[in-house]
């Protein structure tokens, strides 16, 4: 009886570690787009950006943090970049090594391209 109930914990800790490292998977995607979102002032002087990111199953809008740094000449439309997927959270790395962490405010699944 014992040795059931500590094969049942080992089982569901092992399929619970799974899901949450599948969370965390870094995926090649598209960057699609690259906006600015709100406005500037004297207390917030950074730009906040939403990030439209492509993975082969869903696109994501990815908003970067209140009060962080980015330079969008680093992020350039179109390109492919490393995308990590924590939850709410993610983070894009473009192939030049520039990261930025952004709260995901959106997720739709993706859409099949046509082939003409």
């Amino acid at each position: 009886m014992r040795l059931r109930k500590t094969a049942c914990l080992c089982l569901a800790a092992t399929l619970l570690s799974a899901a949450a490292l599948a969370d965390s998977l870094v995926q090649t995607a598209t960057l699609k787009d690259l906006q600015t979102v709100g406005s500037t002032s004297k207390k917030q002087k950074h730009q906040q950006y939403d990030l439209v990111i492509d993975t082969s199953t869903n696109e994501y809008v990815c908003r970067t943090k209140l009060g962080s740094s980015l330079k969008p000449t680093q992020f350039v439309v179109g390109s492919p970049v490393q995308f990590k997927v924590n939850g709410q959270n993610g983070e894009a790395t473009t192939s030049d090594g520039k990261k930025t962490k952004c709260g995901i405010v959106r997720v739709a699944a993706a859409t099949p391209t046509s082939h003409q």
